[in-house]
């Protein structure tokens, strides 16, 4: 086993790096199919709950999001990625809100 890595690091490499640019080209495309779909949900919760309702807007609108994505998305896009988009989608509301 140890003489096969030897004789075939570099495939073994080149073939973790081509797994990896594929994730990561996944990933990227399921944060912008996330951006994009985030800004509509994030109104809708607004609408619904009105002020004060941070926590039951955030939920609302991560449930939403989970139902709408793939679910191979769920695992690319952790917990923190998507907390960053809703931000974002916050924020921009508030944009043009304001």
């Amino acid at each position: 086993m140890l003489e096969f890595l030897k004789n075939h690091y570099i495939e073994i490499i080149s073939v973790a790096l081509f797994i990896t640019a594929i994730v990561l080209m996944f990933r990227r495309g399921y944060e912008k199919q996330a951006k994009s779909i985030v800004l509509s949900l994030v109104a809708a919760a607004e609408a619904r709950w009105g002020g004060g309702t941070g926590e039951i807007k955030y939920a609302e609108v991560v449930s939403a999001l989970y139902e709408k994505l793939p679910a191979f998305a769920k695992v690319l896009l952790g917990e923190t990625t998507i907390s960053k988009i809703i931000e974002a989608a916050v924020e921009k509301l508030k944009e043009i809100l304001g």
